[in-house]
């Protein structure tokens, strides 16, 4: 395993979730100043994870539970790219599989993730396909989609 991208992924998937974290702390504490976080690479490694998977019903669920999760503790370490990225994608694969379990927290998550990194346009896009009422868990506090 050659980056912190592939390594951060592998965990997720191994439900190694507490090691992910610190993973991500590890690396954020690196950083200087004001740079945002930036985990490069984690999208690529997440494909290729999802490829390794194969195809089938319950690999499919695999994935996409997997992908939300890297996406969560991305935005929960203020990766804020990586993570808008991942949850589009996990917006994506659900509307494809017809599944609504993380449909519409993804999409709320990745409107706060847009909106964290100042594009306000594609926040306005993202916010406005959240059905209203839909509520997200973001740092203990319970947030709605007018809230925002």
């Amino acid at each position: 395993m050659n980056s912190a991208s592939e390594k951060f992924i592998s965990l997720i998937f191994d439900k190694r979730l507490d090691e992910a974290r610190a993973l991500l702390r590890a690396h954020r504490g690196a950083l200087t100043g004001d740079e945002l976080p930036r985990l490069f690479g984690v999208e690529e490694a997440l494909r290729a994870k999802i490829g390794q998977l194969g195809p089938g019903p319950s690999e499919q669920r695999r994935t996409l539970a997997g992908a939300y999760t890297a996406a969560h503790w991305l935005r929960e370490q203020n990766y804020w790219d990586e993570a808008q990225a991942i949850y589009l994608d996990v917006v994506k694969r659900s509307l494809e599989m017809n599944e609504a379990f993380f449909l519409n927290d993804a999409r709320l998550s990745r409107a706060v993730c847009l909106k964290n990194l100042g594009r306000m346009n594609e926040y306005e896009l993202a916010k406005a396909e959240v059905p209203p009422g839909t509520t997200c868990l973001i740092d203990w506090v319970i947030w709605r989609v007018e809230d925002l």
